[in-house]
């Protein structure tokens, strides 16, 4: 670090002193005058041109080797070879182009400058020069083209038969992951019946009742639903507001009056927000109501099954050397899915799924060992124990400026072996297992709905079968 800085003040100091010679001499020309001073210093600033060349030539070629033990591995994934093969044909295209232009500007610059009797030619038009920098830059441009296109479809093309489906959502702050059961579909989702037992809106016969129910309630379940308790809360609000009032307008206790304003703030933006509140939840029951009837429920009957095995871990896992597609959403606003080290990006988009696939080549463990092999990953972080290589993990972000918590997008990504990976994503339990017994239900589960053992008997049977749900009407 020490050294580094030295470097730094010392080109400092190098780039003052020829500021201050360039401009001594300027200030000697102008009080000498006559064109020999200005044959001087064209040349000392062509020298100095010339010398900058050369030190910046130096220091972008050294820069290459000198960081490359800080740059993102580019052999992780399939699409991480893809995209550095891209890459390095692109740098050295334009390295080519920026290496001839530069090099030619500053020789010209040396050995075109003001000389006695040296008088520049000037030319209007040139129809060779005008055919070659336009042919050659548009096969040039055309080929990287070509190449990228290439790239693209390897990358956005349909998925394999047996690739891994993990469908990603993104909202603020976090990231939710959802994998296919043992059926291998996904289930049907719709935003509105998002809850917190459903926290993506997965289809199914009994949480479309249940969110339903807590919309409108249910006199059978001495349930109040969303729109009722809000209505209520409307109705205190404006009780304590009245109350409120009449106490501000006849007490003679100043302090109590002022303690009574900032109350009576706080209720009155509670109170303007309700009525959007109830229109939304409102509208979010007659949409329900209106897709979801007994006809529709038996038109998609089957898919409408897909969602009760699917899991929701809490860190995604994928197997080495086998293609996963990721299928990616958002909920609220722009965010974007991207692992560095897989060299995979896509924009998770509001109501406009998208998705990529990639292979990933080198396990969690396999990986932690061979940055133990990097110096930087060697150090060991204050206040811990264990150099950073140990606590390696290939993590998720969100590459795009979402809100303040965006920072806080982090998630996790697990290469396994197959044989790990097939024994994981056989210990997660479904988000249907976890959540079925909190849901309100009028008349329980239906009988399209999995038999789950329980605990005590491991033989029991839960749902009942003849137990079919009738959806709630708008009465």
């Amino acid at each position: 670090m020490a050294t580094g800085w030295l470097i730094f003040i010392a080109i400092v100091m190098i780039v003052v002193v020829l500021f201050q010679v360039t401009r001594t001499l300027d200030l000697v020309g102008q009080l000498r005058g006559g064109e020999q001073t200005t044959v001087e210093m064209t040349k000392l600033h062509a020298i100095l041109g010339v010398v900058f060349m050369v030190l910046g030539m130096i220091g972008f070629f050294w820069s290459f080797g000198h960081y490359s033990d800080r740059m993102v591995d580019s052999h992780s994934s399939d699409n991480a070879i893809i995209i550095q093969r891209m890459f390095v044909v692109t740098l050295w295209v334009t390295g080519i182009v920026f290496v001839i232009t530069h090099v030619l500007l500053f020789i010209f610059a040396y050995q075109y400058r003001s000389r006695p009797g040296n008088k520049a030619v000037h030319f209007a038009h040139s129809n060779k020069l005008e055919f070659i920098w336009t042919i050659i830059p548009t096969i040039v441009l055309t080929g990287l083209v070509v190449f990228g296109l290439q790239a693209w479809t390897e990358i956005m093309g349909a998925p394999e038969e047996d690739a891994t489906i993990v469908e990603v959502t993104g909202q603020q702050f976090f990231w939710s992951s959802r994998y296919p059961g043992a059926d291998g579909k996904l289930g049907p989702r719709d935003n509105d019946l998002i809850c917190p037992e459903n926290p993506l809106g997965i289809v199914t016969r009994e949480w479309i009742e249940h969110r339903l129910i807590s919309l409108k309630g249910s006199e059978k379940l001495a349930q109040k639903g969303e729109i009722v308790k809000l209505q209520t809360r409307q109705k205190e609000l404006n009780n304590l507001l009245a109350g409120y009032y009449d106490i501000i307008d006849n007490s003679a206790n100043k302090y109590r009056i002022a303690t009574l304003k900032d109350t009576v703030t706080d209720l009155e933006k509670e109170l303007k927000k309700i009525p959007s509140k109830l229109e939304i939840r409102e509208k979010c029951f007659i949409r329900l109501t209106t897709k979801y009837t007994e006809d529709y429920l038996a038109t998609y009957a089957d898919e409408l099954t897909w969602g009760y095995d699917d899991p929701m871990p809490s860190e995604i896992h994928v197997p080495v050397n086998n293609q996963v597609y990721v299928k990616i959403i958002a909920l609220d606003v722009l965010h974007n899915f991207y692992i560095p080290h897989m060299d995979v990006k896509m924009d998770a988009v509001p109501g406009m799924p998208t998705s990529f696939k990639f292979n990933p080549l080198i396990t969690t463990t396999d990986k932690r060992v061979e940055m133990s092999n990097n110096p930087l990953w060697q150090v060991i972080p204050e206040g811990e124990e264990e150099p950073r290589w140990k606590r390696f993990n290939y993590e998720i972000a969100c590459a795009e400026l979402c809100g303040v918590g965006h920072s806080s997008m982090k998630y996790i990504l697990v290469v396994d072996s197959p044989e790990d990976y097939e024994k994981w994503i056989a210990e997660q339990p479904s988000k249907w297992s976890q959540v079925y017994a909190s849901l309100h239900l009028e008349n329980g589960l239906t009988k399209y709905a999995p038999k789950i053992a329980t605990p005590e008997d491991p033989a029991a049977v839960v749902p009942s079968d003849s137990a079919n749900t009738t959806l709630i009407s708008i009465n």
